[in-house]
C-alpha cells in the first residue's frame, strides 16, 4: 500500500519533467536540490547532537537505552514477517 502512493507521488514528478519547458524543469531541479541540501544539512544536524547526547550519557542510563534499542528491534523482527 505505501509502495502505490509512493508511485504515484513520483509519477507526478515524472509527468512534471516530461512535459513544460526547459525553464520550468530548470526550476524544478533547482527546486530539488534545495530541499535535498536543506534535508542532508538537518539529518547531519541532528545525528551530530544525537551522538553528542549518546557520547554524554551515563553508563547506567546507557545500557537503559541499549536495553530498549534491542528490545524494538527483536519486537520489530517478531512482527514484520
Amino acid at each position: 500500500m505505501g509502495l502505490e502512493e509512493l508511485n504515484s507521488v513520483l509519477s507526478h514528478f515524472i509527468l512534471l519533467f516530461r512535459g513544460g519547458s526547459d525553464i520550468a524543469k530548470i526550476f524544478a531541479w533547482i527546486g530539488i536540490v534545495l530541499i535535498a541540501i536543506v534535508l542532508i544539512y538537518y539529518i547531519s544536524l541532528g545525528f551530530i547532537k544525537l551522538t553528542k547526547a549518546f557520547l554524554g550519557m551515563k553508563v547506567k542510563y546507557l545500557g537503559l537505552v541499549l536495553l530498549t534499542i534491542g528490545a524494538v528491534f527483536i519486537t520489530l523482527s517478531i512482527i514484520i514477517p
